[in-house]
């Protein structure tokens, strides 16, 4: 069997050059020298301002349990594909009715003003026969007598005829 037995450096017997400390001061609580040791290391490297919400949030995932994770993770993305398609299927939607609007709707709707604008003009025309009327109530039968042949002057006639053509 082999004996060990300790040797000890002629370096470490000797006193170390610098102020001498006291032996009365030498006695400490370990225990409490080793917690303030470690929240001296934590501070050190954990300052809550460098801290982003990434970490935090990465954090957290160990607080969760894996199942709950799981459902959590499986609703999100099932939300996600709904809202996805459904969004996908209204903007199609959209596009087939804008073209149809345009292909169908816009040549509707000018064909429809056009027709308006027709029947305003008869509208006016109907008007302005009915205005000369109320205006000249007998000019309607010196026209029919301009025509007829019983005024003596040519000149009488011709005016029926412009008249006429009004």
């Amino acid at each position: 069997m082999v004996k060990l037995t300790e040797v000890e450096d002629e370096h470490f017997q000797q006193t170390q050059p610098g102020p001498q400390e006291d032996d009365s001061d030498a006695y400490t609580d370990t225990d409490s020298s080793l917690s303030s040791e470690e929240e001296d290391s934590d501070a050190e490297t954990s300052h809550p301002l460098e801290e982003t919400l990434f970490d935090r949030l990465l954090a957290l995932k160990d607080m969760i349990p894996p199942k709950a994770r799981n459902t959590i993770s499986s609703t999100t993305a099932s939300l996600t594909s709904i809202t996805k398609s459904t969004l996908s299927f209204s903007g199609k939607a959209m596009w087939v009715l804008g073209t149809s609007v345009l292909l169908i709707g816009v040549p509707y709707g000018l064909a429809y003003i056009e027709e308006q604008q027709m029947v305003e003009m008869e509208r006016e025309q109907r008007s302005r026969e009915m205005g000369a009327e109320v205006l000249t109530p007998g000019a309607q039968g010196q026209l029919m007598l301009g025509q007829s042949g019983s005024s003596g002057s040519g000149s009488g006639s011709s005016e029926g005829k412009v008249q006429a053509a009004l």
